[in-house]
């Protein structure tokens, strides 16, 4: 009988900042205090907020049911996830990753390298309009070089993954630039446009940055006797050929002609199995273990072999584990509308600007953090944010911009994430190692926080026949 009562009675703000407050603590208790795999922390969150669910009366079926949705809108994802994986492994047995390393040791010097690797993923980003594509090719042979030049892996993490997602934020190509400027109605130049704001400052004073973490880690000006090393390793180890370089190419010529991601990856895998076998004399069976659990070196040179040994399908599965956890911590607040009933609050307040955009920033990002997904976040609380942004006397290309500063730059920061997720493990790098050094995806935010307070570069409101992308 109690049951029932409480199933007549919709959840108010208090089961909301319980069912909240109670599944952030237990995950940052579990990742942080604990130590705990990330995946076994979104787990046991999940867990608490779909018990408090059910005891709150929401049906099992509706739980289970937007369980299924968030793992189904999980597994492109995990398809591009593992596809990656398998592809690093085939490219280092064809040799393409080490001809990537090797001209990159024998170009760059420490001092220059982390501004070069920053400016290097934002044009490739630009152009393509993929942050995933521009990780896991160029990505991958920037860490191999840093390896080389004895950057540390942090700080090159941290500067790809600022010029990765200054590009993807800008170009024109990019998914989530065309869906936040779709969802809110907002031309998709004009959003590009007003996104300068808060990304130029930012870029800047990361390249700035850069440039000082580079002249702090150089030992000298040319190539130091570790990369020497390696460079003989790679060169004793592989024939390295400009032929070698053809499955990027294959990749990148994919991603500009706005081919599907995964049979364009697939082209990419094909190209180094081809390349492996013809060129570097790999069997088949070298290269069906290299796509499973990846490429293991043998150089006999410790640096060499960690640089060398990544890549597989196997590699990828603790990773695919954290997207299917993230969705079972999604599910329950899908189920108990908190989200909805956060928007609702805000309109009943009758908020002005600064109200609605300072809650539009906080709910967006409190979103995004529990589902990890921009795809979810954007097409969710776009449509319903719009009308109080444009109500309070706002132009909706303030949300527009919000959307991507809490979002898109947020995202390879969120561990449990979509995107997050990925870039930790293509680049091999925790994401707290590369946290601090990732300095455009939380300067973003507080320039756009800093716009929102002051009222500055806000524009003005925009009729809706003008808004149309």
């Amino acid at each position: 009988m109690p049951m029932r009562l409480m199933q007549r009675q919709p959840l108010d703000g208090r089961h909301h900042l319980i069912l909240l407050a109670g599944a952030v603590g237990i995950l940052l208790y579990g990742i942080i205090a604990l130590d705990t795999p990330t995946a076994i922390a979104l787990i046991a969150a999940g867990a608490y907020a779909i018990a408090l669910c059910l005891l709150w009366g929401i049906d099992w079926q509706r739980i289970e049911q937007d369980l299924l949705t968030g793992i189904h809108a999980m597994l492109v994802p995990i398809l591009i996830l593992i596809s990656v994986g398998m592809m690093v492994g085939v490219w280092m047995l064809s040799g393409t990753i080490p001809s990537m390393v090797a001209i990159g040791l024998e170009a760059l010097s420490p001092a220059l390298f982390l501004v070069v690797a920053c400016l290097s993923c934002s044009m490739m980003s630009i152009m393509a309009g993929t942050s995933w594509g521009t990780l896991s090719t160029i990505g991958v042979a920037l860490m191999g070089v840093a390896i080389g030049l004895d950057i540390p892996p942090g700080y090159a993490a941290g500067a790809i993954v600022t010029g990765t997602f200054f590009g993807d934020k800008l170009s024109p190509l990019s998914d989530t630039t065309v869906m936040a400027s779709a969802v809110c109605g907002v031309n998709i130049i004009t959003h590009i446009k007003h996104m300068l704001y808060t990304t130029l400052p930012a870029y800047g004073l990361a390249l700035i940055i850069y440039a000082w973490l580079g002249s702090m880690a150089a030992t000298n000006g040319g190539i130091s006797g570790d990369t020497q090393v390696i460079l003989q390793a790679l060169h004793a180890d592989f024939f390295l050929t400009p032929v070698t370089l053809l499955p990027p190419l294959v990749v990148f010529a994919c991603i500009l002609l706005r081919k599907p991601v995964l049979p364009s990856f697939f082209l990419g895998i094909l190209s180094g199995a081809l390349i492996a076998m013809l060129v570097q004399g790999a069997s088949l069976s070298a290269v069906g273990e290299a796509l499973n659990t990846g490429f293991r070196a043998d150089s006999g040179i410790s640096m060499v072999d960690d640089m060398l040994s990544r890549g597989g399908l196997q590699g990828m599965m603790s990773t695919v584990a954290v997207l299917i956890a993230a969705a079972v911590l999604g599910a329950p607040f899908k189920s108990a509308g908190t989200l909805d009933a956060a928007v609702q609050m805000l309109a009943r307040r009758h908020a002005g600007r600064r109200q609605v955009l300072g809650g539009a920033m906080a709910l967006h990002g409190t979103a995004f953090l529990l589902t990890g997904s921009y795809y979810v976040t954007f097409s969710l609380l776009g449509p319903l944010l719009r009308p109080l942004v444009t109500a309070s006397g706002s132009d909706p290309k303030n949300l527009s911009r919000i959307l991507e500063d809490t979002g898109t730059t947020l995202s390879p920061l969120v561990p449990w994430g979509v995107t997050g997720a990925f870039t930790a493990a293509t680049l091999g790098v925790a994401t707290a190692e590369f946290f601090v050094y990732a300095i455009l995806c939380y300067t973003t935010i507080l320039f756009s926080l800093f716009y929102v307070i002051s009222g500055l570069a806000q524009g003005r409101p925009v009729a809706t026949s003008d808004t149309n992308s």
